[in-house]
This record gives structure tokens, C-alpha cells and sequence, in this order.
């Protein structure tokens, strides 16, 4: 089989976690992928590497045209002049799509629909991204933009059940249109280390959106009566720190500690007691965090801010070592307690290993692969 892969490496920090699921598919077929800059990875096993860049300036009318119109001609003018690049002819053609960049899923229409080849898509995003994670006016322009393209594909997959749900709410399904969940891949390190500090929290990646780290504030401040010496350690970009002030006094202030965006994560997971993670302020948001799918490899105590019936309570559910809260400062404040008992009490991180290989690219790519062999027979 030869298979086209179509992703961008622009504004998408998912583009590693799409090259993994590539590299997976290029033991089973020939594959060959379209970009709009070189890959990240080395990509050895794939047979050509086809890259036609989409130029800060043309992304910036790509925006304005998807928000104000829902229209994407600056992605169809892409399409066809990266198209005229290709020396190859494929069975299939696979967007792997982002809410940031629809134009790999109108390359993946024009293309099927001018070589009748099969086509798929496999986001990790919900698009549009759904309670009020979206401005209205770009809201309705992404979903004129899905609604005409998705509606042209043979397979849709998403990271997670709930997500797919709603995906599959947003156009109309050509007839025998398959669809399946696969999970975001969790990273190939795995943290195997010793026992942390007495009590320190560690929250990693961005706090942007619906994320609202108010509860946290304010239970930690009811933590710092337990353990005076506990710390609280913040990493990454897009911060919403504006009433942390308001909430926490001078002297509390010094127990928080944020950092700028780093990629070696060891040092801290290392002075780490506790892994916290953020989602939406919402009920049953279709989102689940990249970071928790990192955070299961550490052998440290997890918390889980998450609201009801979301992707978190379904795929955690039972696991003594990952912690669910409401968006309660109650709930945040017992969690963090139980949490900091339980890091110290000899904890069994052995039973993620059901979850963690869920997560696994072994698991992710073989279910990929069955999936479109079987749709293109």
C-alpha cells in the first residue's frame, strides 16, 4: 500500500506525536509525507519527504479568511501547487489535522476527490474546539470549513472517544465512513526515580483557555497551613497568574516559583512530590491533556482537575495513584493532602501499566493500521 501523510509542522506542537504515528505506518507500507516544513524527527523509514512551505503571511490570511468567511482558499492554492510536486500516485491520503491548520484536511478532499483515492483524517483536537474554547465568529468558520471538507472522508478518528463523538456531530458522513478513537501517543521516556521532596506540586505545559488555576491557588493556600515548606512549581507559556496575587499573600508568593518553557522535565519530575494537571472549567469538555499522557510514565502521585464526564473520568477511572478532582477549592485542597500521604506511603505506580499501554504507539499504530487496511480493501 502506498500512503500519502499530510501534516503541518506550523503552530502545531503535535507534530512530533503525528511523525511517531507515521514512522509507525512505514513498517507496514510505503509512505510518504507532504509538509509545510522538513520533519523533526530523522523519518528514515519513510521513501520521500515532500515540503512546500505556507508563509507567515499567507497563514495570517488563512486565519482571517477561515474566521470572517469559513472559506479557505489560501489552503486550496497550497494544495495545488504542493500537489504538482508529487511523482508518486497513493492508495491513501491521511490529514493529520489540528484546530490551529485545517489545510492538510483540504489537501486530503482535493486530493481524493482528483485521483479517487481513499482519504482519512486523525485529529487530536475537537473541531472546532467546542465550549467556548472559540470565539463565535471563528467558531462558525471552522465549522463551514469541517462541515465541507470531513464530509469528503472515508475515516475520521480522534483521540478519545468523547472527542470523536462530538467530531462526528459536525458534517455529514459519506456513506460507509468508518471511525474509530486513537490515543494521543504517549512519549517513548519513561521516569523511574527516586522519592521526591515532602511536598512539592509541579503543574507543566500551558494554562491558556478554559484552564483556570484559581482553585489551585486557593487550596494551596489552605495546603501552606499543613506544610509550610510546600512549594508549588509552574512550567510553561501562557500563564494566567492575574489573581494569583490577589489570592495569595507576600509571604505565600514565595512558595510559588514559575518557569519559562524547557523541555528537560527531569529535574523537576525529580523534585516533584506531586503532578498536577489542569483541564477546562467546564463540564464534560472533549479534551484530554497531553500532559497527564506524560505524567503516566513518572512514577510520582497525580491530581486531575477535570470537570464531570470528560475523557479523564473515563480513561483514569480507579487507579488509586491518579487523583480526579472536581473544579472545587475543596476538592483540590483534599486531593492535595491525599495526594502528598499517599507519595510517601510506598504507592503501587505498577497499575498504570493497562493505561500505559493503551497510550503506547505499539497499541495506537496497530489499531490505526488495521483500521485503514481494512477500509481499503
Amino acid at each position: 500500500m502506498k500512503i500519502l501523510a499530510v501534516y503541518f509542522r506550523a503552530g502545531s506542537g503535535v507534530s512530533v506525536i503525528y511523525e511517531r504515528v507515521i514512522e509507525h505506518l512505514a513498517k507496514h507500507a510505503e509512505v510518504d509525507i507532504l509538509s509545510d516544513q522538513a520533519p523533526i524527527s530523522t523519518m528514515e523509514s519513510l521513501r520521500n519527504i515532500y515540503t512546500h512551505p505556507f508563509s507567515k503571511s499567507r497563514n495570517k490570511w488563512y486565519r482571517k479568511f477561515v474566521r470572517w468567511f469559513g472559506t479557505t482558499p489560501f489552503s486550496t492554492r497550497w494544495s495545488r501547487e504542493a500537489m504538482a510536486q508529487l511523482t508518486e500516485s497513493y492508495d491513501l491520503v491521511i490529514a493529520f489535522v489540528t484546530s490551529a491548520q485545517l489545510t492538510p484536511v483540504v489537501f486530503g478532499r482535493l486530493y481524493a476527490e482528483q485521483h479517487n483515492t481513499k482519504f482519512a483524517i486523525y485529529s487530536v483536537d475537537a473541531i472546532p474546539a467546542p465550549g467556548g474554547w472559540t470565539k463565535p465568529r471563528e467558531y462558525r468558520g471552522k465549522m463551514r470549513v469541517v462541515a465541507r471538507n470531513f464530509a469528503a472522508a472515508d475515516y475520521v478518528a480522534s483521540s478519545n472517544a468523547h472527542m470523536l463523538a462530538f467530531q462526528l456531530t459536525t458534517f455529514k458522513h459519506k456513506e460507509g465512513l468508518r471511525s474509530n478513537v486513537l490515543l494521543t501517543p504517549s512519549p517513548a521516556k519513561e521516569y523511574n526515580l527516586p522519592e521526591g521532596e515532602r511536598a512539592t506540586l509541579l503543574y507543566t505545559g500551558s494554562l491558556y483557555g478554559l484552564r483556570n488555576p484559581n482553585y489551585f491557588f486557593k487550596a494551596f493556600k489552605q495546603l501552606l497551613r499543613d506544610y509550610p515548606n510546600a512549594e508549588a512549581i509552574f512550567v510553561g507559556m501562557g500563564m494566567k497568574f492575574r489573581n494569583m496575587r490577589s489570592i495569595l499573600s507576600a509571604e505565600e508568593l514565595k512558595r510559588v516559583t514559575v518557569l519559562g518553557h524547557t523541555d528537560n522535565l527531569e529535574p523537576l519530575f525529580r523534585r516533584a512530590t506531586v503532578l498536577v494537571d489542569i483541564n477546562a472549567d467546564r463540564e464534560e469538555d472533549p479534551f484530554l491533556s497531553s500532559k497527564i499522557i506524560t505524567y503516566l510514565k513518572t512514577n510520582r502521585m497525580i491530581i486531575c482537575e477535570t470537570g464531570s464526564n470528560t475523557p479523564s473520568r473515563e480513561v483514569f477511572a480507579g487507579l488509586d495513584t491518579i487523583i480526579l478532582v472536581d473544579h472545587s477549592v475543596d476538592s483540590m485542597y483534599d486531593a492535595m493532602r491525599l495526594a502528598i500521604e499517599r507519595a510517601h506511603s510506598n504507592p503501587d505506580y505498577s497499575e498504570r501499566e493497562a493505561v500505559i499501554r493503551r497510550f503506547s504507539i505499539e497499541e495506537v499504530g496497530e489499531i490505526f493500521w488495521h483500521d485503514i487496511t481494512d477500509m481499503c480493501k
